[in-house]
């Protein structure tokens, strides 16, 4: 009876470990070296991105302090991450989308409809 417990269990993990949604949030998961280019010039930090619950999560991180990430999104090719900031004393959204590989991701950024960006980011090796 234990045996065949474990064989379900062990049928029932490779088949999520193979699922596209498991396999597109895995390319997603470590620690990405981010450069975002805003009008106001060029902001490095770090990005950790985790799975908890089978759900992805992002922490940035910087000089300044570390801050979550309200959302990460990833579906195929496509990347969305979503971060609040305090900027100027008030709280801007700024939106990331762009495309990701497992050695890196990009695109366009949205400051809160105010202003656009660029950003890149690399992996960074375990």
């Amino acid at each position: 009876m234990i045996k065949a417990a474990r064989l379900v269990v062990l049928s029932l993990v490779v088949v999520l470990m193979s699922s596209p949604v498991f396999a597109q949030n895995s390319k997603a998961i470590g620690t990405w070296e981010l450069t975002t280019i805003s009008p106001e010039g060029e902001t490095k930090s770090t990005v950790v991105i985790s799975e908890e619950g089978g759900k992805l999560k992002a922490v940035g991180k910087s000089p300044r302090g570390e801050r979550p990430y309200e959302s990460i999104e990833v579906n195929g090719s496509r990347i969305t991450l979503v971060i609040t900031i305090s900027y100027n004393g008030s709280p801007m959204t700024i939106t990331y989308g762009g495309t990701i590989d497992a050695a890196k991701m990009g695109g366009e950024a949205d400051f809160g409809g105010m202003a656009t960006g660029t950003w890149s980011a690399t992996a960074q090796k375990q």
